[in-house]
């Protein structure tokens, strides 16, 4: 479970503050660079009985995760990371290592070698599993914002065995500029209140999880831990589509209109496949790259 706290830290407690911060302004300027995600957790689950209602049982596909229902699936593959951390995606791995990338494709048979090679491999990394990255969070919800009414009400899941390493404090980085030190942007956590906190849970076949609200633009607003986390659910008020990321796979799979798969595919930010709403998603999924 995620630690909470029962209120707004002052800056004093987040960060360390000295004499010379206070005098120099410092203190005034942190205090309206932190803000509060916009994410709000509620304690009323029934914006997702829809989600339950529909979704199938654990281990039964791409249905497990997406509800039954919608018109067109795709799946959206988390990149690797080269040695300087940089994206490498999967058609660079399979280009390496002479594999195919299609809807079924597993990293790890799709990395795997068919033959002896001689180039050093392009990734360092695997993709991280249950999570996207910022960057391709933002670009999937630049996509899906065209295909809702409800942009501005969406309903975010987050599984509650999360741990959350940074005690729900913010946290800075500096950097010199003329040889001062300058405070970035930091953006606290959503608060659980006691009451959301031991409340009732979206209950899907072996997973439990917090619901919030807000809207999609703060979709990478969760931050429950110090390395960045996207929402495992999350679906407009309107219901038009529905994206998830299961916390043990490296790919995130999403239902919506063939309009909204169409575009999630041509976009060049995203790698993307179009799947069925039956495709198998476990390691042993992939029958062409064995």
């Amino acid at each position: 479970m995620a630690e909470v706290s029962a209120g707004p830290l002052p800056v004093e407690v987040l960060f360390p503050v000295t004499a010379s911060h206070r005098a120099g302004g410092w203190l005034q300027e942190v205090q309206t660079m932190v803000r509060r995600s916009r994410l709000r957790p509620v304690g009323d689950v029934a914006a997702a009985d829809w989600v339950v209602a529909r979704t199938g049982p654990f281990g039964s596909g791409v249905g497990a995760f997406v509800p039954h229902g919608f018109e067109a699936y795709a799946r959206i593959l988390h990149p690797a990371s080269a040695s300087d951390e940089s994206p490498v995606t999967w058609a660079e791995v399979a280009a390496w290592s002479g594999r195919v990338v299609h809807p079924r494709v597993q990293f790890r048979a799709l990395a795997t070698p068919a033959s002896q090679v001689r180039a050093a491999k392009p990734w360092e990394e695997d993709p991280d599993p249950g999570t996207l990255p910022p960057a391709t969070l933002a670009a999937l919800c630049d996509v899906l914002a065209r295909h809702t009414t409800s942009g501005d009400r969406c309903w975010f899941c987050v599984w509650d065995g999360y741990e959350s390493t940074s005690g729900g404090r913010a946290t800075l980085t500096f950097t010199s500029e003329e040889g001062e030190e300058q405070p970035e942007p930091g953006l606290l956590p959503p608060e659980f209140p006691s009451g959301i906190v031991k409340g009732p849970r979206v209950e899907l076949p072996e997973r439990s999880y917090l619901l919030l609200e807000g809207p999609l633009d703060a979709a990478g607003e969760l931050a429950m831990s110090l390395a960045p986390q996207s929402p495992n659910l999350f679906w407009p008020d309107d219901r038009s589509w529905c994206v998830a990321t299961e916390i043990d796979l490296d790919s995130t799979y999403l239902g919506g209109t063939a309009a909204l798969v169409a575009d999630v595919l041509a976009d060049e930010r995203l790698e993307a496949v179009p799947v069925e709403v039956t495709d198998p998603v476990w390691a042993d999924s992939d029958e062409i790259n064995r």
